[in-house]
C-alpha cells in the first residue's frame, strides 16, 4: 500500500455567462467546442476516450462518463484514481441567468493557479460565444 505525498482537493468554480445551455453545451461536449478555449488539441481516441493536449506539451487521457444535453459533461481522467473533471451548466428558473460550474482535483498547493487558469480560460469561452 502506498502513501500519497500530495493530497488532492476538490476545486469548484460558479462562472455566470450570458449564455443559452443550449449554445454552451456544444462548448463543453464536443472535441471543437473544447478545442476552442479549455485545450490546444482535443482528440477521440475511441471507445469514448479523448486526448487533451496543450501546446506545452502537457497532455492527459480522460473519458466521458457523464453526458446530459443541455446540463452536464463528465471526464473521468485516465490513471488519475478516480479523479474526473466536470462542466455543469446550472440555469435559474426564475431569473433565466446562466452559470457554468467547473468541477476538478487538484493538489492543494496548486489551487490558486488553477483558478487563475481557469478564470482565464472562461474569459477566452466568453470572448467566442460574446457573453
Amino acid at each position: 500500500m502506498s502513501k500519497k505525498d500530495n493530497k488532492k482537493m476538490k476545486l469548484e468554480l460558479e462562472y455566470a455567462l450570458r449564455s443559452s445551455p443550449q449554445i454552451l453545451y456544444q462548448y463543453i461536449s464536443t472535441p471543437s467546442g473544447l478545442q476552442i478555449w479549455f485545450a490546444d488539441h482535443v482528440d477521440i481516441m475511441g471507445g469514448g476516450e479523448y486526448r487533451f493536449a496543450w501546446d506545452d506539451g502537457t497532455a492527459y487521457r480522460a473519458k466521458m462518463i457523464k453526458s446530459t444535453t443541455n446540463k452536464l459533461t463528465r471526464f473521468e481522467l485516465i490513471d488519475q484514481d478516480g479523479d474526473y473533471l466536470e462542466f455543469k451548466i446550472v440555469q435559474d428558473d426564475i431569473t433565466g441567468d446562466v452559470e457554468l460550474i467547473i468541477t476538478e482535483f487538484v493538489e492543494e498547493e496548486e489551487a490558486e493557479m488553477a483558478a487563475s487558469i481557469w478564470d482565464s480560460a472562461i474569459d477566452t469561452l466568453c470572448s467566442t460565444i460574446g457573453a
